[in-house]
């Protein structure tokens, strides 16, 4: 690790000339005005700032930049304090994105410092009107911005005057008021430590993360991303990142190490980017990658949408995507190849856990096999034969409460059934499904999870919180349907309410003993329905009825996973 120092103004140049870099996760530029003011105010108490951590990242980021020049330090710790210190010394940093956002910036984060206080250490706050008009306070950029500190004389005769019409008094008020300028211009001066280091990409991001606790933790696909766009200048803004947001317009919000680790399973065969030859992020070799990786995932995602796979939410790991593009891309031209099989092996990695966490072992086991393999069913086999599951699902399961991660499997397979079964809202009759984006195909749906039995209902009767949120007692209705119309009502009265029919019933797999006294259609329905329907739906069948439609629920999701097995 080396250590030397750098002047306030030296900083700032280095941000503005390129000579170096911010990745990728660090754009964004998040603090408030009080911030860069109590910056200002610290550097002119000669108070410590911290240090700032640089990566020597020369032997990864070898290419040159659109303006030409040489980047190879990369700020791992003091992004936000060089960019207040930008704004601090007018000087826009090449990374800003435009001009006009920078104006505006400027106007946003502009303290002051009041030239002629009591108080020998001066008072610093920030603009607003009253202060101004008055000629005392001064902004901090309008002295800092000034180059030489010899035009701080004239600066200073122009305050002066302001605030003394008179020549005496002016003359009089010059010599205090050019001394504060002069000490306030030599925070440019002020040296600020500078630690270098060289290091593996994995271990940045760890250091990153260790510095940053308390925000995102940085992970190494980060990382690697941002040396990518170094290497292939505008391809993260005119390509990743529309892609990225069209995505999560359509429900699916993916982070950057499923593109990453796609990119290298496709392209590599490896999903451990150690592994992975620097060589791959060079223009000619990522581009190609990259142009297969979006196709994989758009024709991966619409087949998923067949069996109501609609939004990444519902996963219970998103890194399980990763593995599953590298095998469509690897067989969907195989004659042999088969989406359904390819899902139900995606379905019990899931409910294995394989790829949950930080499990870069076994993704990238999985990856080399399916890529190795010389067809679609021995690619099958291999990973397949590493899950500890099976695919018989367990009715108790759905005795389990529906809120725990661990039941993330079911609600998802749960969820594939309903919408297999083409359920609907029993409310406003849309079509059931998990689509966020309110697409043509589900306009309007948003999804709610809803309790059968209410749950106020059930506290009333002190049933045990765990049965209260048992799967079992557990589907999916219109978030407007959910929160407006039925909160609070018991099944049989909303039934009646709103009319609500044995096949819309049974589309969510209601057990067949509380589906018989509920009309096929309302009218003409007997008289003595809302008295039937109170007894079959009665508080005192709640038992009855998890435990009922849990067993129904394990034959059915079963039946799902063995179709898909084929």
């Amino acid at each position: 690790m080396g250590l030397e120092t750098l002047t306030v103004s030296e900083i700032v140049e280095w941000s503005v000339s390129k000579k170096m870099d911010i990745p990728e996760f660090q754009r964004q530029f998040v603090w408030d005005p009080e911030q860069v003011k109590l910056l200002a105010e610290s550097l002119y108490r000669e108070y410590p700032i911290g240090s700032f951590l640089f990566w020597d990242s020369t032997d990864y980021a070898g290419s040159k930049t659109a303006m030409g020049s040489e980047v190879s330090l990369w700020i791992v710790d003091g992004q936000q304090r060089t960019t207040a210190l930008a704004l601090l010394l007018n000087k826009k940093p090449y990374w800003w994105p435009s001009a006009e956002e920078w104006n505006k910036a400027l106007k946003r984060y502009d303290p002051m410092v009041n030239v002629l206080s009591e108080d020998e250490q001066l008072d610093f706050a920030l603009a607003n009107p009253i202060r101004k008009k008055d000629p005392r306070w001064v902004s901090v950029r309008d002295i800092l911005s000034v180059p030489d500190v010899e035009q701080l004389t004239k600066f200073a005769q122009e305050i002066a005057s302001k605030m003394a019409e008179e020549p005496d008094k002016a003359m009089q008020l010059f010599p205090k008021i050019h001394a504060r300028l002069n000490r306030l211009w030599q925070i440019r001066n002020q040296p600020i430590p500078l630690m270098k280091i060289r290091h593996e990409v994995e271990d940045v991001a760890e250091i990153f993360a260790r510095l940053n606790q308390a925000g995102t933790r940085v992970k190494e696909a980060d990382v690697i991303l941002a040396l990518a766009s170094v290497k292939n200048p505008n391809w993260i803004r005119e390509e990743y990142m529309p892609f990225r947001e069209d995505l999560e317009e359509k429900g699916w919000e993916l982070d950057a190490g499923i593109f990453i680790r796609t990119l290298t399973s496709i392209g590599a065969g490896k999903a451990r980017l150690i592994e992975v030859p620097r060589d791959f992020w060079e223009k000619d070799s990522l581009l190609p990658v990259w142009e297969l990786c979006k196709e994989t995932t758009a024709e991966v995602i619409k087949r998923m949408a067949e069996f109501g796979i609609l939004n990444g939410d519902l996963l219970p790991s998103k890194n399980s995507l990763t593995p599953l593009f590298a095998l469509h891309h690897k067989w969907k031209n195989s004659p042999s190849y088969n989406f359904k099989k390819a899902l139900y092996w995606f379905l019990l990695a899931n409910r294995d856990g394989r790829y949950s966490g930080s499990s870069i072992t076994n993704m990238n086991e999985d990856v080399r096999a399916l890529s190795e393999a010389d067809s679609f069913d021995s690619a099958l086999e291999r990973v397949l034969g590493r899950l500890r599951v099976n695919d018989i699902v367990d009715e108790g399961e759905f005795l389990e409460r529906y809120d725990r991660a661990g039941q993330r499997f079911y609600r998802l397979l749960y969820f594939i059934n309903i919408f297999k079964n083409g359920a609907k809202d029993w409310v406003d009759h849309s079509l059931i499904g998990y689509d966020k984006t309110g697409g043509a195909l589900l306009k309007g749906f948003q999804p709610n999870w809803h309790h059968i039995f209410p749950r106020s209902l059930l506290k009333k009767h002190n049933l045990p919180e765990d049965e209260i949120q048992a799967m079992a007692n557990i589907t999916v209705l219109n978030e407007r349907t959910n929160v407006l119309k039925l909160t609070s009502l018991r099944p049989e009265q909303y039934i009646e309410r709103f009319k609500i029919t044995k096949a819309e019933l049974s589309g969510h797999d209601i057990p067949e003993s509380f589906l018989a006294s509920v009309p096929g259609s309302w009218e003409g329905a007997a008289g003595d329905t809302a008295a039937q329907l109170r007894k079959d739906w009665d508080i005192a069948r709640y038992r009855d009825f998890i435990i009922e439609r849990a067993a129904l629920l394990g034959k059915k999701c079963t039946s799902i996973l063995q179709e898909l097995k084929g």
